[in-house]
């Protein structure tokens, strides 16, 4: 199995919306997640499902994510457990359990989650860090996961480990 572990775009300033769970995406975060949207399209990627965390820009991310995969055919779920204050990093990778080996598993979230869901599947040291819009990629065959690559969503170049 593979997953695609995608952190949200730019969104609003915390003082723009009445809570922190409903600030949406900016313009220039839109922006961002078609064009890493696009590029990962053209990788050749083809999503089994995507599961993003309940907040406001992540789900608007994986919308956006996939309505730029012409062969994203669904399911897009919210999955609360990836929501940055909510579940452990167990209850988190819970829908991995239902992956088969050759799926494509998207999941949509926020720092410090992302990062340490990228820790404990690539079994890193320390987690990476991730900017808005930032997408890596990881392979997991028997139990054990590999860090295949990071997109930079500025330059849509590829850095390996």
């Amino acid at each position: 199995m593979r997953v695609l572990l995608l952190r949200h775009g730019e969104a609003v300033d915390m003082r723009s919306a009445p809570t922190d769970h409903e600030r949406w995406l900016t313009d220039a975060g839109r922006h961002t997640v078609t064009n890493v949207g696009k590029a990962l399209s053209r990788m050749d990627l083809h999503y089994s499902c995507i599961y993003t965390s309940p907040l406001v820009r992540s789900v608007q991310t994986a919308e956006i994510l996939a309505a730029t995969h012409p062969d994203f055919g669904g399911p897009l779920e919210v999955h609360t457990a990836l929501s940055s204050e909510v579940g452990s990093t167990a209850q988190a990778l819970e829908p991995l359990g239902h992956a088969a080996d050759d799926d494509l598993v998207v999941m949509v979230t926020h720092m410090p989650k992302i990062g340490m869901l990228a820790g404990h599947l690539g079994q890193l040291a320390t987690f990476p860090s991730f900017r808005t819009s930032s997408a890596c990629l990881l392979s997991i065959e028997r139990g054990k996961g590999r860090f295949q690559w990071m997109l930079d969503p500025d330059t849509l170049e590829l850095k390996h480990p």
